[in-house]
Parts: C-alpha cells; sequence; structure tokens
C-alpha cells in the first residue's frame, strides 16, 4: 500500500520548502524594514567639512547638522565623487542640487520656481522679488524666500563655470528663523575648488 502524502489536497513533502520560503518573505518584507527604521542615521557635520557638489564645486554645510546624502571631500576640496547632498538640522532640511547649466543664475532660479510649482509641490509661492548673494569666494547668485502648505524656504541659484546648483532649505517658519544664520553661512560657503588655488 502506498504512503500518503497528502493533507488538505498539498503533497505534504513540499511544506518545508513553503515553510522556508515564507519565511524568507517576512524577513524582508517586515523583520528588515522594521530594523532598518529603528536605527537613526547620524552622521554630523564635522568642523571643516566640506561636501563636492561636483568636481569643481563644494559647500560647508553647517556644524552639527546630519548629512542625510552626500561626499565629504579629503579637505583639500577633492573627493572621489560627487552629486547631490542633503543635511538636515535644527528642524530644516537643506538639499543641494547641481546639474550643467548655461544659462544665469537669475534663469536657473526661475527654472527652478516653475518646475516646482508645476510638479513638485503646487502650493509654491514665491515671497517678494529675488535678491543679489555673494559668496564668501566671490561666486554671485539669486536668493529667493517661499512659502507652502509644507512650509517655509528659500532658494539660492548659482552657476559656477558651467555648473548650476540649486540649493533649497525649508522647515517650519520658527524653525527657519531661528537657522537662517546657518542657512546664509552655508549658501556663502559654497565656492569653486580653485578658487583658492585648490587644484
Amino acid at each position: 500500500m502506498p504512503v500518503e502524502h497528502r493533507l488538505l489536497g498539498l503533497d505534504r513533502r513540499t511544506f518545508p520548502f513553503g515553510v522556508f520560503v515564507v519565511a524568507v518573505f517576512l524577513l524582508f518584507a517586515v523583520v528588515v524594514p522594521r530594523v532598518d527604521a529603528a536605527i537613526t542615521w547620524d552622521d554630523p557635520v564635522a568642523a571643516g567639512d566640506e561636501l563636492a557638489l561636483s568636481s569643481t564645486v563644494v559647500v560647508a554645510p553647517p556644524t552639527g547638522w546630519n548629512i542625510e546624502a552626500g561626499y565629504r571631500t579629503d579637505g583639500s576640496g577633492a573627493a572621489s565623487q560627487s552629486g547631490e547632498a542633503t543635511v538636515t538640522g535644527a528642524g530644516v532640511v537643506a538639499d543641494l542640487v547641481p546639474d550643467s547649466f548655461d544659462g544665469t543664475p537669475a534663469q536657473l532660479l526661475a527654472q527652478i520656481e516653475k518646475v516646482t510649482t508645476a510638479t513638485d509641490d503646487p502650493t509654491f509661492r514665491v515671497d517678494g522679488a529675488p535678491t543679489t548673494t555673494t559668496t564668501d569666494s566671490g561666486e554671485v547668485g539669486v536668493l529667493q524666500p517661499y512659502s507652502s502648505v509644507r512650509g517655509d524656504g528659500v532658494i539660492a541659484a548659482f552657476v559656477i563655470d558651467g555648473t548650476g546648483v540649486e540649493v533649497t532649505a525649508s522647515g517650519p517658519p520658527a524653525q527657519m528663523r531661528a537657522a537662517a544664520p546657518q542657512i546664509d553661512e552655508m549658501i556663502a560657503s559654497i565656492r569653486a575648488t580653485d578658487s583658492r588655488g585648490d587644484s
């Protein structure tokens, strides 16, 4: 008489494989995301840290803020990688986005505002007229405060050696007011790596 391997119409010999698949699924779908969410990301900016936005443009985020994304330089302005950066601190999020651009800072700012209103935040509204801002190394850009349902913010735009740099800092109104000096210092720190004789 043959051995019966079925239970409720299922072959009992496949149960261990099924249990294994379910366990792996639960591990990656439930356990790993919960562990990841429970671990706080902590990468504070140390005094003197600079982030490479491109191969020739760097910025110094506020000391003590947290680096969520970005590539540190080696201290001389050089970095093995460069690209977008995000730093957070004092209830404010600052995004720095580099890209090739051959227009003026004012044209870049107008493009940022148009794209933001159309795709990212339809409640985005600029406050007042843009103003000229100059970094510590002499780079000239434009600055524009804005507001939306997400909070207050400021956008700065620079064009440095063919690289457009967009800086967006946003947060609740009180936090933005408190962090304004640090945001201004960060914007003022943007420089080309050869602006002080660096290679």
